[in-house]
């Protein structure tokens, strides 16, 4: 049996110990996500949270919350900024007023129509071509570190949609922008909900149909108040980001922190743009068993998209201009449209694979930026 003394030196230790380690504690870092856990950006945030934690064991704490448990959609932004939560997912449309260039960049919205290729795009347009874009980030506390783009975007209804006259008075939920402008050329009226309130909003008839991607039928359970569906390409929702930090954190972590937080954004990105790919192709093959009938656009309609695309994207640099207040906004609308381009030729030839995308997201864009100066 141990002398009392012993004891008490042992006791001494362990508590010298354990203060010794509470200085070198892990930073907590909690993500907020509103979407829901079984969502793409949720999986990713939970992919990004293990690849970390087990490259950097004794770096970071990562605590997940999911279906807007900690913060909803529009309060993310200011939720980021104040240090509610430390990383999260936005949506940028939803800040207009605050974030003009980045309303630009959902402007092109039919311009997507690969997830993988608006992703890299986006991301290095942003992150290394539009010097205006982090300064508006940074005015309102944020910092971006990865970008997103939703799988291609379909038509989801209550009721058959194939023709223009279909259309007519159609209460459409969109993501803004691009899709406002259209929807209200075929008679439709835009109405802006929340990816969060969709399924109540079609449930209770606040809209009739919803422009998303394919595997929202089952992400965000529309399918319960939704049956058709119509393969009409209506672009992706790439102004956003599942991996943006509050800038105050990120100010505050050392350099060799930055690192690591940064070591496995291209992964995660990656395996999340692959998650809504496989979402997708869940609900196509479990399409009957859902009760899911799929509709092809009248030739009418596909033809009305294709000519509105067109003739949208030569009014973009004016809408940049008149409604953003942007000025002088060709030029970046022309790298922009030129790294979609470059990133169409890159995303060909590797298809789905999340690895090789990963392994681009890095060559063309991570390894080029010094974290621990980003973004100034």
């Amino acid at each position: 049996m141990k002398s009392f003394s012993k004891l008490v030196a042992t006791a001494t230790a362990t508590a010298f110990l354990m203060a010794a380690g509470a200085t070198v504690a892990e930073e907590r870092v909690t993500i907020s996500s509103w979407t829901s856990p079984k969502h793409p950006t949720s999986k990713g945030h939970q992919s990004y949270a293990d690849l970390t934690e087990a490259a950097f064991p004794d770096a970071f704490d990562f605590k997940v919350f999911n279906g807007g448990a900690l913060l909803g959609a529009k309060p993310t932004l200011s939720g980021l900024r104040d240090g509610v939560a430390q990383m999260g997912i936005l949506a940028l449309t939803y800040f207009k007023a605050e974030l003009p260039y980045a309303q630009m960049v959902a402007d092109m919205a039919l311009m997507g129509d690969n997830q993988y290729v608006m992703t890299g795009a986006t991301s290095e347009f942003v992150m290394l071509n539009c010097a205006p874009c982090l300064e508006e980030f940074s005015k309102n506390g944020i910092v971006m570190l990865g970008g997103l783009s939703t799988a291609p975007y379909v038509l989801i209804s209550k009721e058959p949609i194939v023709t223009i006259e279909d259309m007519q008075g159609v209460k459409l939920r969109t993501g803004g922008s691009a899709w406002d402008r259209w929807a209200v050329t075929v008679g439709a009226t835009p109405v802006g909900v929340p990816t969060s309130e969709m399924h109540d909003a079609l449930g209770h008839g606040v809209v009739n149909a919803a422009v998303q991607p394919v595997g929202a039928l089952k992400s965000h359970s529309l399918i319960d108040v939704a049956k058709h569906l119509t393969t009409l390409p209506l672009g992706t929702y790439h102004s956003a980001g599942n991996f943006f930090v509050g800038k105050s954190f990120w100010d505050g972590l050392s350099d060799e922190q930055k690192t690591q937080l940064m070591a496995n954004i291209p992964l995660a990105s990656a395996l999340t743009e692959k998650g809504y790919g496989d979402v997708d192709e869940e609900v196509l093959i479990e399409a009957a068993g859902l009760g899911l009938t799929v509709h092809e656009p009248s030739p009418e309609l596909l033809a009305n998209i294709t000519a509105f695309r067109t003739a949208d994207l030569a009014d973009i640099a004016k809408i940049a201009s008149e409604k953003h207040g942007i000025d002088n906004p060709a030029p970046l609308l022309e790298t922009y449209v030129a790294l979609i381009e470059k990133w169409n030729g890159l995303v060909e030839p590797i298809g789905n694979d999340t690895d090789a995308f990963a392994a681009l997201l890095e060559q063309e864009i991570y390894s080029k930026i010094d974290f621990t100066k980003y973004p100034n």
